[in-house]
């Protein structure tokens, strides 16, 4: 009977605060299933949803982006050294002047236009020493990032695993105080009954009752570390745990 009446309140369990999306009996059990009785199954839905909600990887990843198109522009930037021009003159600076023969003294002279195009090349040889050097850096750089987003996603991941294995254990402890709890209420039950039947003095009874206030206590305490590891949990992932553990089913 004891055993029934813990697997209905674990069920109705992490609270109304960290549960409180369940709404049918069946959907309870459809996540927990999965949360607590199936870890191959619950880490990665964790650890995935967990990733997208980084603000530390996006940042990372947005520095990864920057360094990689640092990398791009160091492998052109010898470009910068090249130059195109195109201009359009008239006028007499480049016409033609001949003598006219009916008139020694004069001169025709035609002007047109002319237009102009051309090509510079200007590159320092300090640049062209480094630009190797440049470009190996701007490279290294890229990885950099990239082993840093990895590294801090390894971290997340390691984390998940943790606030995972808090969750278990905050579960586990509450089942043994809550066991701890009936048991305890059950003898003080006997204890109150052998008292008023004169088995026991007042004392006797005064110590089951402080034990039942402690065990109690201790019980509370369970249950709020067990619903405090779910939210964190939660936080973390940046999703409600039982619609993230039923979105394949």
């Amino acid at each position: 009977m004891i055993r029934l009446f813990l697997t209905a309140l674990l069920l109705s369990l992490p609270t109304a605060l960290a549960l409180g999306q369940t709404k049918t009996p069946e959907a309870t059990e459809a996540w927990q299933a999965v949360f607590f009785a199936s870890p191959a199954k619950a880490l990665p839905l964790l650890t995935a949803a967990a990733i997208s909600h980084s603000a530390e990887l996006r940042a990372l990843e947005i520095d990864k982006s920057l360094d990689e198109l640092n990398l791009k522009l160091s492998r052109r930037a010898i470009l910068n050294s090249a130059a195109l021009g195109a201009g359009y003159v008239y006028g007499n600076q480049a016409s033609i002047a001949l003598n006219d023969p009916l008139n020694p003294n004069q001169f025709t002279t035609f002007s047109s236009g002319r237009y102009q195009i051309g090509a510079s090349f200007n590159l320092p040889l300090g640049q062209v020493a480094s630009r190797g050097t440049q470009i190996r850096k701007e490279e290294l750089n890229y990885k950099r990032s990239e082993a840093t987003r990895q590294g801090q996603e390894s971290q997340l991941r390691q984390q998940i695993i943790q606030l995972y294995q808090n969750v278990l254990l905050a579960r586990k402890v509450f089942t043994l105080q809550q066991e701890a709890l009936v048991n305890t209420r059950t003898n003080y039950q006997l204890a109150e009954k052998k008292f008023q039947q004169g088995q026991i003095s007042l004392q006797e009874l005064s110590e089951v009752s402080a034990l039942l206030t402690s065990v109690s206590v201790a019980r509370e305490s369970a249950r709020s570390q067990y619903d405090t590891a779910f939210l964190v949990l939660e936080e973390v992932v940046g999703e409600k745990i039982p619609t993230l553990m039923t979105s394949t089913l």
